[in-house]
């Protein structure tokens, strides 16, 4: 089978700023779409301006844009604005990420612009959505996190929410979203020959997140109260090794563990039902000073032979060098100021017979 680029020949417009728009468009990218960022001077991508710099190039905004053509247009000018529509006239796709209404008022709205081009794929991506009562509401991930109940979820061993260390809502509810509703988009634009308008919030995004929860709490259990996968199971968790580094034991089904017992030599560890694995019911103490008599990369060794979903938890230098991540070409090589950098590469693999 041949690897092909799905998107290449789709000519998307994009004015997205920060995070979750130009993360999604350089995804696009990668899947073949030809990208024209357009900045006004007024507004310029704020993360132009982050630290670390290689050279006056920011290296977040050099990752999340370099696979982009790039013009700074003042579209607030008579002169910008009339070049900025000869440019959206041929584009397939327009993604924009201001609050809702700012499009109006540069005369850049879905109203507007599906006069010029009338099969126009046009995507607003907001924190709240185009209505509601939060929808000119200021937000980040933080606050569509706690909005959407899974911050609630995510407690420390007193009860506090903890904020995680990555974007949650920002690229799974945002970035990867717009991939959907650009291809989605598209679609429906092939199939109806008319314009179309996407409402991509990165909180309706986010909401699903918390699926497991939500099921349960639509029967007769509340997640909170028997989290099986919060940390509450012996046999779903992550233990220290001998080397001060960290692993992920995620044995959840009772094959697995049982398989883990026969690994490490405890027969009489193996349980028939997952309830004789609560933290309490089994004493997590000795699984604890289990994995301290070995290093993290003595237990990977050791895990090859059995199937027992161990995995080492790798900072995001050693996830760049790892084996499999590698082989899957996840990354792509690309050179800022003479030095080599990692960008991502598209996020699946699309084949033609």
């Amino acid at each position: 089978m041949t690897e092909i680029q799905p998107l290449k020949g789709i000519k998307i417009i994009d004015f997205t700023r920060l995070l979750p728009g130009p993360l999604g468009t350089h995804l696009l990218s990668q899947l073949g779409a030809d990208i024209l960022k357009i900045e006004s001077p007024k507004r310029m991508d704020y993360t132009r301006f982050y630290d670390p710099k290689i050279g006056k190039e920011s290296t977040m905004h050099y990752s999340l844009n370099h696979t982009k053509k790039q013009c700074i247009i003042d579209y607030e000018t008579t002169k910008g604005y009339d070049e900025v529509i000869e440019l959206i006239k041929t584009a397939d796709v327009l993604i924009e990420q201001f609050r809702p209404g700012a499009m109006k008022k540069f005369k850049l709205s879905f109203q507007e612009i599906k006069k010029i081009n009338p099969t126009i794929v046009y995507i607003s991506v907001t924190g709240y959505g185009q209505y509601g009562e939060n929808s000119h509401k200021a937000g980040h991930d933080l606050n569509y996190m706690a909005t959407s109940g899974l911050l609630d979820l995510n407690r420390d061993e007193t009860g506090k929410p903890i904020i995680p260390g990555f974007q949650v809502a920002d690229i799974a509810g945002g970035s990867y979203m717009l991939v959907t509703a650009c291809t989605s988009g598209l679609l429906a634009q092939k199939l109806q020959q008319k314009a179309q308008y996407v409402d991509v919030s990165l909180l309706d995004a986010t909401i699903p997140l918390g699926a497991i929860a939500h099921g349960m709490d639509e029967g007769d259990r509340c997640y909170k109260k028997f989290p099986l996968l919060s940390g509450m199971m012996v046999n779903y968790n992550v233990y220290e090794c001998a080397d001060q580094k960290w692993i992920a034991l995620g044995a959840l089904e009772l094959k697995f563990w049982n398989s883990f017992c026969d690994m490490i030599n405890e027969p009489t560890w193996k349980a028939v039902n997952n309830e004789e694995l609560i933290i309490g019911v089994f004493n997590k103490e000795r699984i604890e000073n289990l994995f301290k008599t070995k290093t993290r990369a003595d237990w990977i060794s050791l895990s090859k032979e059995y199937d027992v979903c161990l995995s080492p938890i790798l900072s995001i230098k050693e996830t760049k060098n790892h084996t499999h991540i590698q082989e899957r070409n996840i990354y792509r090589e690309t050179v800022l100021e003479n030095r080599e950098m990692k960008s991502y590469n598209a996020p699946f693999k699309m084949y033609i017979a």
